[in-house]
């Protein structure tokens, strides 16, 4: 017997979960291309058209149509916040899920508009994650039950999944994450927008150098980079994603955090963010740049501040656009 076999953690079943394979239907994809062939010039529809491809692939039918989708927003809190590195506070991610619960958000009126179900999850607001430049955000238990509770966000069996997050200090930690994956310096993956006081940015780049001395040496793999520096949201995000895959459900992803999320499941398995889509892309340059690494352009670029779910619901609209070439009725 090998003594020094690392012992099971709960996260190796998250692992092989990634590891599984899951495709979508070439032949629904085909269908649509050659459709769009025959509706005018190829490439007539630019990135509607394979987008439409994308969808139909994924929700293995011809034609591809939206007709049950879902915003999740996953939301939680971080003991970080207090370190002075986020411009809102916990108090103002509750009453933002207190006014999307309520349908008074400018996000639940774009959601009616869609026709898109919004889902809030709570992560647990009154028990902050630890600060990472402390300890480590989630223990292995810990976070492999909120991926698996991210799982729920599929549980309605939606045709389109758009997922958004919502918490004071989820962008610091997405950052570190990024550092853990991507490597780089702090002052690359906290890169702000021009709105973010340098003074602010400084204190993160500070926390995240921080986080990353603290957690040296077990950084290497996405999980545990995940568990030792990101937070719930980060990981329930990585359970709807994974959870959408194996049930032929097409993901939208957000804003720079929910890209990170995408990032930890790419990097245990390239192919296993096949059926994500970028909606959007914020003005923070950090966004951009994580979209690269997992080989995703966006959808449309909108130019919001950040990844609250805005610009998932506003892409659901224009996806089924996209749909409505294969799905209408001839007139007369």
């Amino acid at each position: 017997m090998n003594e020094t076999a690392r012992s099971p953690s709960p996260l190796d079943d998250v692992r092989d979960l990634v590891l599984k394979p899951a495709s979508p239907d070439a032949d629904a994809s085909r269908a649509v291309h050659e459709a769009l062939l025959g509706m005018g010039r190829e490439g007539d529809f630019g990135r509607l058209g394979e987008a439409a491809e994308w969808l139909a692939g994924w929700q293995r039918r011809f034609p591809p149509r939206i007709e049950k989708p879902t915003l999740a927003v996953f939301a939680g809190a971080h003991g970080l916040v207090g370190q002075g590195v986020s411009l809102s506070s916990d108090a103002d991610t509750r009453a933002h899920i207190e006014a999307l619960k309520q349908g008074r958000a400018p996000l639940s009126a774009i959601s009616a508009q869609v026709g898109a179900n919004v889902r809030v999850f709570e992560l647990a607001l009154e028990a902050p994650t630890p600060n990472i430049a402390e300890t480590a955000a989630m223990s292995e238990r810990e976070c492999a039950a909120t991926i698996a509770f991210g799982f729920e966000a599929v549980e309605d069996n939606p045709d389109l999944l758009a997922i958004a997050v919502s918490g004071a200090g989820v962008g610091t930690v997405a950052a570190a994450v990024a550092c853990a994956l991507y490597g780089g310096s702090p002052e690359y993956w906290v890169r702000p927008s021009a709105q973010t006081p340098p003074t602010l940015s400084k204190r993160r780049v500070e926390l995240v150098s921080a986080a990353l001395k603290v957690h040296r040496g077990h950084l290497s793999d996405p999980l545990e980079a995940l568990r030792c520096l990101g937070g719930r949201e980060l990981a329930a995000s990585v359970g709807a994603i994974i959870a959408a895959r194996h049930q032929g459900i097409p993901v939208l992803l957000d804003g720079f955090a929910t890209t990170i999320a995408a990032g930890v499941v790419h990097a245990i398995a390239p192919g296993a963010v096949s059926h994500c889509l970028a909606s959007h892309i914020t003005q923070r340059p950090a966004h951009e740049a994580a979209l690269e690494r997992i080989g995703l352009k966006p959808l449309v670029q909108l130019e919001f501040q950040t990844g609250s779910g805005l610009g998932s619901a506003t892409a659901i609209g224009l996806l089924k656009t996209a749909c409505a070439p294969f799905i209408a009725k001839p007139a007369g």
